[in-house]
């Protein structure tokens, strides 16, 4: 009888690659994370490391920029489905829930480099970071010309809804151990998904243009 491949071998050599680079990254952060210790995680040399990828810089880069171009893709088709402003903007943190969940490594590298002041990322994958902020500071103001929303920094907006799904991303296993002391609220959400709607209801009640009162007669 023949003996079943393992799962490894049968994942293309850039994909283990790359997945195992985003688990130490996710893991150690960019400066600590050792070339050799993703070519055994990924089961290959060095040598075939560097062939199929590059360097340690090429790899955090291309680990990071694949996570941003699913953003993009998931944001792209949130702007197909609806021109209002209020349902572009909840897209925006469930873009973030949706990649994280297909990708658990993505809200610590993303936390960690953020620490870092972006040291690590070159100035072609600000520009692509930039984008998806673009998308959010269109939503907001957007708003604000239909009259959905009050003038409000959409830098601000932004760091507010993406921010706190990051924070709850990475909060996860402290979380447990607080929940061992103290019993959370009820209704506190147990998944990103969840989390980014309630976010999203609180930002957009927070911003919401307040309706002119009637006068009476």
């Amino acid at each position: 009888m023949a003996k079943r491949a393992a799962p490894n071998a049968v994942v293309e050599p850039r994909r283990r690659i790359l997945d195992a680079a985003a688990s130490v990254f996710a893991e150690r952060g960019f400066s600590a994370a050792g070339v050799e210790e993703i070519a055994r995680r990924a089961e290959v040399n060095k040598a075939m490391l560097y062939y199929h990828v590059g360097d340690k810089a090429t790899l955090f880069r291309e680990v990071v920029l694949e996570v941003i171009r699913r953003i993009q893709e998931e944001l792209a088709a949130a702007t197909g489905t609806s021109d209002d402003p209020r349902k572009r903007l909840a897209a925006v943190p469930m873009a973030f829930a949706r990649v994280a969940a297909e990708r658990p490594y993505f809200p610590q590298i993303m936390l960690r480099e953020i620490a870092a002041g972006g040291a690590h990322l070159p100035d072609e994958m600000l520009v692509e970071i930039t984008s998806v902020v673009a998308f959010t500071r269109r939503a907001v103001e957007g708003g604000r010309r239909k009259g959905v929303f009050r003038g409000v920094n959409p830098l601000l907006v932004h760091l507010m809804l993406v921010g706190s799904l990051l924070f709850i991303a990475n909060a996860t296993r402290m979380r447990r151990r607080i929940e061992d002391i103290q019993p959370l609220p009820r209704n506190t959400p147990k998944d990103l998904a969840t989390a980014a709607r309630g976010i999203s209801e609180i930002i957009l009640q927070g911003i919401a243009k307040p309706r002119a009162r009637r006068r009476r007669p």
